[in-house]
């Protein structure tokens, strides 16, 4: 069985150890923290400042707007689903097109799709779930 004393000094050691490690942890996040831009940088996009962005055909036809972004397993962006917009501003159908197919026009703030009005809507009908 042990002494008292040394559980105490096992006890004190333990301390010891921890005390100097947490210093060292909070200086490793710090780090962290401080290497991580404040704000996105000049050439990235919020997903959130995409999403409802109209979308124009390659003839300048406004065709609907960004309703979904779908990530690859790797987590970049892989394809844009579009509300295609029928008469009076309906929603017609979704439609998936690979995001390397769309330009992102930042002055005028909407989407350029590299296909036909026509196109587009012959592509098949994609369905959004939850």
């Amino acid at each position: 069985m042990r002494s008292r004393r040394e559980i105490l000094a096992g006890g004190l050691a333990c301390t010891v150890i921890v005390t100097a490690a947490v210093p060292a942890a909070l200086a490793q996040s710090t780090a962290a923290r401080t290497a991580s831009p404040a704000s996105p940088m000049a050439d990235q996009r919020r997903v959130k400042a995409l999403l409802e962005r109209d979308v124009y055909s390659s003839d300048d036809v406004e065709i609907g707007e960004i309703e979904d972004l779908i990530l690859d397993a790797e987590g970049r962006v892989e394809t844009a689903v579009i509300e295609l917009e029928g008469r009076l501003g309906f929603t017609e159908k979704h439609v998936a097109v690979p995001f390397s197919q769309l330009r992102y026009d930042g002055t005028q703030r909407r989407f350029q799709l590299q296909m036909s009005r026509e196109e587009v809507r012959a592509l098949p009908a994609f369905h959004l779930r939850d």
